[in-house]
């Protein structure tokens, strides 16, 4: 794959593409993409995780290939812009910002073209939202480089630091990146160790991609850390509308004891005030902290900062 821009400016094509030409062929489609079929059959593969929430099995676009020939009979409208709310709009460029460094110039064009689409009346409130927006700070320079490496499959190199150690060169296979808890990790296999790890990206120096490929094996993804596991003293009672409940429950699993109401609670870590104010207000309303005060103010001073009061 060439780069980010590329690729998603190829998977906002296939789908409205596939809807106006149902049963086009994979050698048709490949030539309609300049690329070959197999890096189309990975993007079609790709476009099967895409959804909406709650992410329920309806949720995701249904693309598939049936007699080497594509349909796609659950689009989700991606063929029609949306009519999003100036809340809507700004929580998608918190997110987009979040990803600045992997993005590039693509990412700027993409708010330009999320702006556009708003309807008028709620524009200049959507530019006082993202105004207001600060997260390109939280994302590391490393995201691009190590995107990038993710998507070619090619191993890095790096300096890694532990706490009170000074850096040790590593040679990594990138499997994949994700945040936690206000933290950008990398995962994949390290060959010093001989073994699966995480790597936090603020103790990474010197990344280097190298030209070795490597296969990604079918059991890559991470065991993204659960915080309800690992309460203590300081937890944090928070509780979720029914609206936020499905994603909540699949998340946490038994750990979100379920509401006559049809919402959901969980007991977290409060160990990190930053994080835990972050992570409730994402959730756009739709949760709240119930004790102890003291985490309730903090978010609620969050909230009022976030909008200028």
């Amino acid at each position: 794959m060439s780069n980010v821009h590329e690729r998603l400016r190829r998977l906002l094509f296939l789908v409205p593409y596939v809807s106006k030409h149902p049963g086009v062929t994979v050698e048709a489609l490949a030539r309609a993409l300049n690329v070959s079929r197999e890096d189309l059959l990975e993007e079609l593969d790709l476009l099967t995780c895409v959804g909406r929430p709650p992410f329920n099995p309806d949720d995701y676009i249904d693309i598939y290939v049936d007699n080497d020939r594509v349909y796609v009979d659950l689009d989700q409208r991606l063929f029609a812009p949306p009519r999003l709310t100036a809340g809507e709009a700004a929580a998608l460029a918190a997110s987009a910002e979040l990803l600045r460094p992997a993005s590039g110039d693509a990412l700027q064009s993409a708010l330009q073209k999320l702006e556009r689409v708003l309807p008028p009346q709620v524009r200049e409130r959507y530019r006082e939202m993202y105004r207001k927006i600060d997260a390109s700070a939280e994302a590391p320079q490393a995201l691009g480089p190590l995107t990038r490496a993710i998507l070619e499959r090619l191993e890095v190199t790096f300096g890694y630091a532990s706490p009170g150690r000074a850096a040790e060169p590593r040679r990594v296979r990138p499997y994949e990146l994700l945040s936690h808890r206000g933290q950008w990790y990398l995962q994949g296999f390290c060959h010093t160790r001989q073994d699966s790890r995480l790597f936090r990206l603020d103790r990474m120096e010197d990344i280097v991609i190298t030209e070795t490929p490597f296969v990604l094996p079918p059991d890559a993804r991470a065991d993204v850390p659960n915080p309800a596991r690992s309460r203590s003293e300081d937890s944090v009672r928070v509780r979720f509308s029914p609206v936020a409940a499905p994603y909540v429950k699949e998340r946490f699993g038994q750990d979100a004891r379920p509401l006559a109401d049809g919402g959901v609670e969980v007991l977290v870590a409060g160990d990190s005030e930053r994080w835990l104010t972050q992570w409730v207000l994402s959730f756009g309303g739709e949760a709240e902290v119930v004790e102890p005060v003291s985490a309730r103010a903090a978010v609620a001073r969050a909230a009022r900062a976030s909008i200028g009061l």
